[in-house]
């Protein structure tokens, strides 16, 4: 076999080799996340008998789950009456690569406590909670990539997700 012959061999061989896997991490601190959460605030539902407001977001990432926490102060209108108090909320970060954005998705309220709120109405706050701050974060990217990183990132994937130091690393992995 000539040596051009072999050259030529050898690149389709290399082309052949499937290329090594590239990632990615971005880092957010909890202050970056927290600033834009800050920037949507306050939130308002209302319905024919019940408006719920939240403010005052104080942003947390969970260490040990690797999750979003929200504290958010709570307005509660009914029947003229005005009550306040507190939710706590969980989220995780997703990466969508159409946007090559992440968003905070999938808040859920596991405690809220209002002054003089019936329990009758701690179901419907929840829900209200909830229907209030998804969509708003669902559709808000916390962190968009570069214009310049964008086309390669077009085909990632969330491949992990760890909190270390109030620093939240997203680990995106090309495919």
């Amino acid at each position: 076999m000539s040596k051009s012959m072999l050259t030529v061999w050898l690149f389709m061989c290399a082309l052949a080799l499937p290329l090594p896997v590239q990632a990615l991490t971005v880092k957010f601190t909890e202050a970056e996340l927290q600033d834009k959460v800050s920037k949507v605030m306050p939130l308002v539902k209302k319905t024919s008998f019940l408006t719920v407001e939240l403010t005052d977001p104080v942003l947390k990432l969970a260490q040990d789950k690797n999750e979003i926490e929200l504290q958010l102060k709570v307005k509660l209108l009914t029947g003229g009456l005005e009550s306040r108090g507190y939710a706590r909320l969980t989220g995780s970060l997703s990466y969508r690569a159409e946007d090559a954005a992440f968003y905070v998705t999938n808040m859920q309220v596991h405690e809220v406590s209002i002054d003089g709120m019936p329990d009758l109405f701690t179901p419907q706050v929840i829900r209200m909670a909830e229907q209030v701050v998804n969509p708003v974060l669902n559709q808000m990217p916390i962190y968009k990539l570069k214009d310049d990183l964008t086309q390669s990132m077009v085909k990632a994937v969330l491949e992990s997700i760890e909190v270390r130091n109030k620093t939240l690393f997203a680990t995106l992995k090309i495919i």
